[in-house]
């Protein structure tokens, strides 16, 4: 993470800035979203392009439009909440995490035990169903018979709303690998849908990580690409809160350009190339848990916790899960009298439920619980002095004769007033362990002795070291002004992600408008080839754009000869240079020429009429081109002059008799 400094604005608006401020104190009020801790410079960007689109030259006029628009806070909201995510995205820190993270963190989960996972910034839900693909892949066949939960939360409501729905197009899910999309997904019309498997274990909901309580008791929390908007004031606070919703030894995960120099003090390290990790408790880590809780508000944090409590009947449940587990395990109540034996623990100790059941615990003299852990130790727990205590012993178990070494554990039970109503005691098979450790102390010794070798080794690098030490301090340096750059370049890369999206939806859109377009022309050619007039159309210049079969005929000139020529310049042989003339005349004065009558020359030598008609073509005022239409009227005149020819000589008949 760069300097805080670098990037840090002021609370009170800077001089230019007034409005800028105006407009995030008007959207805390009217929709309680708070950006007064986010980075300027990008809150700044996001509104100066809502200013764009809606032609606003100044803040105070964008004011004045949120005023009489309030439905443009909504375009606005969705402006500055960038939900630019997708399937898999930073393959490697997916890979990291499924092949080293994930594994290490189920093999410390007890039997039984429930695994919550957190995605906080969801936007549209992708990122939550990769954290749950990538857990049932390395759990296989278990995941769905544990409790798992992922919550995925967002600040955006119509994002959160998608992503319930879990149906995503086609260009959504092109990160998935053809395996994982035909296992996890389902086709249906317009794209792909989560199956229902997959679903069940994913929870989404509306949650503002500034003031909304966290979600707690978390074995794994992803929140990328959120902290490059916060100041760091800001970054520390919501990583303290963090803090406490995460579990011990429970992971934390960054965005890849999201490297904060208080996450590491708070946090161990696991993977600091990729922004991984761990609640565990260091020696350098000066933020108790304490002092974590005071930074954070109170209030919220109790909150938290009331929310996340798993409400049920404190006696039916614990007899129930008592009763399923596979590890021995014996309940009793306060007082020591056994409350719940289940089947394991019957197999190890060779009694049935109906012999100890109702009795004491301590006058049962079970092999492996020692005094010490009857006696002190369970004291320790009923008092409140302790929350677990242990102790291990050898036994022989009577069914096989089979020799174990146990280990242990004492925990209270409590109710949902906190209470204590009783104790629980979980027996361990840790035999393989141990011999594991025999192994183990062996391998140790034979190892000692090479490390006192390379011991001497170690103190000549020690001093190499040392400088390159000095020479990393000065190149951290130079990462933290690199790191500055490389925020503000992730934030323009996701701004052009959203571009380049509505982009290839507008590209869509004019490629179907086009196929109209081309579908509409080549309907309004064919009709116009096939038209008995003879048509022509020219452009404003008088250069011919269309010439059908009609005008081949009736002027003796192909099509291929005409497109494209001067109409005025194309010499046509049918038709005579004066009718151009007066059709170009007409024309040119922006007025029709209608049936005006021509002669032209026939094929066979003879002379054909034909009505001419030619009409300009005006646009907004201006002409744009011209239509000329000319329809064969010969046989027609042909007729006319017989008739009259036949009218005239009857009628010199009729005075001659």
């Amino acid at each position: 993470m760069a300097k805080a400094r670098a990037i840090r604005v002021p609370r009170g608006p800077a001089k230019g800035e007034i409005s800028v401020e105006e407009i995030l104190e008007r959207l805390r009020a009217t929709h309680n979203l708070d950006f007064r801790n986010y980075k300027r410079p990008t809150l700044r960007r996001r509104i100066e392009r809502r200013m764009a689109a809606r032609k606003c030259k100044t803040p105070a006029e964008y004011l004045a439009l949120l005023d009489h628009d309030p439905t443009e806070y909504d375009a606005l909201i969705d402006s500055m909440l960038i939900k630019v995510t997708s399937f898999f995205r930073d393959p490697e820190t997916w890979e990291q995490l499924s092949k080293k993270v994930i594994p290490h963190m189920l093999s410390e989960k007890r039997v039984g035990e429930d695994i919550r996972i957190w995605c906080a910034g969801c936007a549209t839900g992708e990122e939550a169903f990769t954290a749950a693909i990538l857990l049932a892949e390395v759990m296989g066949d278990s995941f769905l018979n544990q409790e798992v939960k992922i919550f995925g939360t967002d600040m955006d409501e119509s994002a959160v709303v998608f992503a319930r729905h879990g149906i995503y197009p086609h260009d959504r899910v092109r990160a998935v690998a053809e395996p994982l999309l035909k296992k996890w997904f389902v086709r249906e019309s317009g794209g792909w849908a989560v199956r229902k498997e997959l679903r069940r274990s994913v929870v989404f909901g509306v949650n503002n990580l500034v003031s909304d309580p966290p979600i707690s008791r978390l074995d794994l929390l992803i929140c990328r690409n959120v902290f490059i908007y916060l100041d760091a004031p800001l970054q520390r606070r919501v990583l303290t809160r963090f803090h406490y919703a995460i579990r011990q030894h429970g992971i934390l995960v960054l965005g890849k350009s999201e490297l904060i120099p208080f996450a590491a003090k708070l946090f161990e390290p696991v993977d600091l190339h990729r922004r991984i990790y761990r609640k565990d408790g260091h020696g350098d880590l000066t933020l108790t848990r304490n002092r974590a809780v005071t930074l954070m508000e109170r209030d919220s944090l109790v909150r938290a916790d009331e929310e996340s409590t798993e409400l049920a009947t404190a006696d039916a449940v614990y007899r129930d899960a008592v009763t399923a587990m596979r590890t021995p395990v014996i309940a009793t109540a306060a007082d020591g009298t056994v409350t719940a034996w289940n089947a394991a623990a019957a197999v190890l100790w060779g009694r049935s439920e109906e012999q100890v059941v109702g009795r004491k615990l301590t006058t049962l003299a079970l092999a492996g619980l020692s005094g010490e852990l009857l006696v002190e130790k369970t004291a320790a727990v009923r008092e409140g002095r302790s929350d677990v205590e242990r102790s291990t012993a050898a036994v022989t178990r009577p069914a096989d004769q089979r020799a174990l070494q146990l280990a242990v554990e004492v925990t209270p039970l409590r109710n949902l007033a906190r209470r204590l109503v009783g104790l629980l005691y979980v027996a361990y098979d840790v035999t393989a362990f141990r011999e594991l450790e025999a192994e183990l102390r062996k391998a140790n010794a034979e190892r000692q002795s090479a490390l006192e070798e390379l011991q001497t080794s170690n103190e000549e690098l020690q001093s190499a070291n040392e400088e390159m030490e000095t020479t990393n301090e000065e190149l951290q340096s130079t990462n933290e002004e690199l790191q500055t750059t490389n925020e503000e370049l992730e934030t323009t890369n996701e701004e052009l992600q959203s571009t380049n999206s509505e982009l290839d939806a507008t590209n869509r859109e004019l490629g179907e408008r086009t196929g109209e377009v081309n579908a509409a022309g080549y309907v309004q050619r064919a009709i116009i080839r096939t038209v008995t007039a003879a048509v022509v159309v020219l452009d404003e210049a008088g250069r011919v754009r269309v010439w059908n079969l009609a005008a081949e005929r009736l002027l003796g000139i192909s099509e291929d000869e005409a497109l494209g020529q001067l109409l005025w310049t194309l010499r046509v042989p049918s038709l005579p240079r004066g009718a151009l003339l007066k059709i170009r005349k007409a024309l040119a004065q922006n007025g029709p020429l209608r049936a005006e009558q021509v002669s032209y020359a026939l094929p066979n030598g003879s002379q054909g009429r034909a009505t001419v008609t030619a009409v300009p073509v005006v646009e907004g005022g201006k002409t744009v081109g011209s239509v000329i239409i000319l329809e064969d009227v010969t046989r027609l005149a042909t007729l006319a002059s017989e008739v009259a020819a036949l009218k005239a000589n009857h009628g010199g008949k009729r005075k001659q008799s």
